[in-house]
């Protein structure tokens, strides 16, 4: 006759379950870490490069409006006129 009660036995195979789990999910856990990490770099160097790209634009932008201040108000106000019309509609 078994000297454990079915309560204990029970509670044994739960825990054989639970510790054999988490055995599977610690790799898949640290797997998904690894990748949320990667994908969280990969944000911030697309972030930062965008950033640049607009910080040249600008500079670009300035650049012109200062060599060629009356066509910048040409082109300022023939935008003004299209985006008038557009929203006309």
């Amino acid at each position: 006759m078994s000297t454990k009660t079915t309560t204990s036995r029970a509670a044994q195979a739960a825990h054989e379950v639970i510790d054999d789990t988490a055995a599977k999910a610690e790799p898949v856990e640290l797997q998904l870490r690894e990748k949320a990490a990667n994908a969280g770099e990969k944000v911030e160097a697309t972030h930062e490069k965008a950033r640049e790209q607009l910080d040249q634009s600008l500079a670009k932008a300035e650049s012109f409006v200062k060599e060629k201040p009356l066509a910048s108000a040409g082109i300022a106000f023939a935008a003004g006129l299209l985006v008038s019309a557009l929203l006309r509609r």
